[in-house]
């Protein structure tokens, strides 16, 4: 980190406490969730501050992940859905479902209606306890956190930058910058302003169709991102805030950007 991205942060750091305590809400998807989520509330509770609240979706889970969420000790709801056995099916792909998922999130903060919310999965676990201040401080509407997941390539940031000479997505491995700007990003770890949050043309559901794409190929996080970015708003990555991402949970079904045990289980 260059001498001046370290000014810029240190200057985030401080001016939080300068302003009036911003309301933040955690958006988090769960599923078949018992094996990781003790561990994740671990770090969470280590997070400071703490948001004013979390908000849990579960659906479909055959686990004591309802059971482990209820005991969750701080300020929290939890949502409930129920899909079809042949969802995935019916909507063409995983990220279908994925994209009902998070599009319920994103309708509870609309009406929570918080200064900044931040998605966050259960396999995605914070090892940097000022994460809401780094994150709300860059004062953006769009920055995605840096967490690695498994590409056909190989692991790599659960990000995309396009590249200045074609049109080709280029992956990388870190973030080589304090706030970098790539084309997309994922949202196992994005924080949201106000105004993104209640524009009503900027949702994960359902997904756009995007050229040069097929409908099975565009994950619910990009397309969000995509929407974004052409209705005017900018993707951000924070490379300050440590995440490490379980690629693959034991027990539960695999997701699509999932490892196989054999390859890792956390990175």
């Amino acid at each position: 980190m260059s001498k001046l991205e370290v000014k810029r942060l240190s200057s985030i750091l401080t001016s939080f406490v300068k302003v009036r305590r911003l309301k933040i809400i955690f958006l988090i998807a769960t599923r078949n969730g018992e094996a990781v989520l003790n561990l994740f509330f671990e770090h969470l509770c280590k997070l400071d501050p703490q948001p004013d609240k979390y908000v849990f979706c579960e659906n479909n889970s055959v686990d004591k992940t309802l059971e482990t969420l209820q005991r969750f000790k701080l300020p929290h709801e939890i949502m409930r859905v129920w899909f079809s056995d042949d969802a995935i099916e019916r909507v063409g792909s995983p990220y279908g479902v994925m994209a009902h998922v998070r599009q319920l999130l994103l309708t509870r903060a609309r009406k929570i209606d918080p200064d900044y919310a931040i998605f966050l999965d259960d396999d995605v676990f914070v090892k940097t306890p000022e994460m809401i201040r780094v994150l709300t401080g860059w004062r953006v509407d769009i920055v995605g956190g840096s967490y690695i997941r498994s590409w056909p390539e190989g692991f790599h940031l659960a990000s995309l930058w396009k590249s200045h000479d074609s049109n080709e997505y280029l992956l990388c491995k870190r973030p080589t910058k304090a706030l970098d700007e790539p084309f997309v990003t994922g949202a196992g770890c994005l924080c949201l302003s106000r105004r993104v949050i209640q524009d009503r043309r900027i949702n994960f559901y359902p997904l756009p169709e995007i050229p040069d794409t097929t409908p099975s190929e565009v994950s619910e996080d990009f397309g969000y991102c995509w929407q974004a970015r052409k209705y005017g708003y900018k993707i951000y990555l924070d490379g300050v805030v440590h995440l490490v991402h379980c690629v693959h949970v034991p027990g539960r079904d695999a997701k699509a950007w999932s490892a196989p045990p054999s390859i890792n289980r956390g990175v």
